[in-house]
């Protein structure tokens, strides 16, 4: 009976979202703090009760996002981790939306990352959502940042729909398992979605980078960054949740 309410509950949340789950999707993203085999699932579910159809809006726009990291992401040393979130990482993307975008910085680089890659998409033409502005179909959207040295996800946004999509990001670039710290750290996430979470657990890749230390002048630099650019946001509009180690600008 506990299954079948979870079952319940996980598809009613992604049908809020427009989403239709195969039976994998299913299992991995299923509303609950306990674990369940996929065989378990499947014998609540026949096949013939999914009608899960590929979305080929999706594939387009993950593959826009590899290109971005093949071409131009791949360049900037600071950043550890690039990944997908919101609609395309939940395989539920519209024409019409963007790539939305999360980064792990090197510590203590954040901003100033974050001050450079802004500089170089507009210099590069690369499409992307400008801060307070609409968004544009396959603009890429930096609304998540990250420092490897805080990466717990704040005690206000630790909730079921962060959860899930913690669980669901695309991690197109991996230096050094920094995703793998990124998991452990929010082991909050099981708590809503245990399934998902064990399985990112046990799960490694990467790519292996040599490690540096931040010098002074670049961490100065960086809290100068900081600083400009919270003064910059602040005149155009409220600001989310930002602090030198993080920025959520989404909701």
């Amino acid at each position: 009976m506990a299954l079948l309410n979870d079952i319940e509950k996980t598809i009613a949340y992604a049908k809020k979202y427009g989403a239709v789950l195969s039976r994998e999707q299913l299992w991995f993203r299923l509303l609950s703090d306990k674990k369940y085999s996929l065989g378990e699932i499947k014998e609540k579910f026949p096949i013939s009760n999914f009608q899960f159809l590929k979305n080929n809006e999706n594939d387009k726009k993950i593959k826009l996002a590899k290109e971005l990291v093949k071409k131009h992401l791949f360049k900037f040393k600071d950043i550890l981790m690039v990944g997908v979130t919101g609609s395309v990482a939940a395989e539920n993307a519209k024409a019409s939306e963007d790539i939305d975008i999360f980064v792990i910085c090197k510590k203590d680089t954040l901003w100033l990352t974050r001050l450079k890659l802004r500089l170089y998409i507009k210099l590069n033409n690369i499409p992307h959502r400008r801060y307070g502005k609409k968004e544009k179909a396959n603009d890429f959207c930096f609304n998540l940042w990250m420092d490897e040295d805080n990466l717990l996800v704040p005690k206000l946004k630790q909730n079921q729909k962060n959860a899930v999509d913690l669980i669901m990001v695309k991690v197109l670039l991996n230096k050094n398992n920094i995703h793998k710290k990124f998991v452990l750290e929010n082991n909050w996430v099981k708590k809503y979605v245990a399934n998902g979470y064990n399985q990112l657990r046990i799960t490694n890749y990467e790519l292996r980078i040599k490690k540096t230390k931040t010098s002074i002048i670049k961490i100065a630099i960086n809290y100068l960054a900081f600083v400009g650019q919270i003064i910059y946001i602040r005149l155009k509009g409220p600001i989310k949740f930002i602090n030198l180690r993080q920025a959520f600008f989404h909701k």
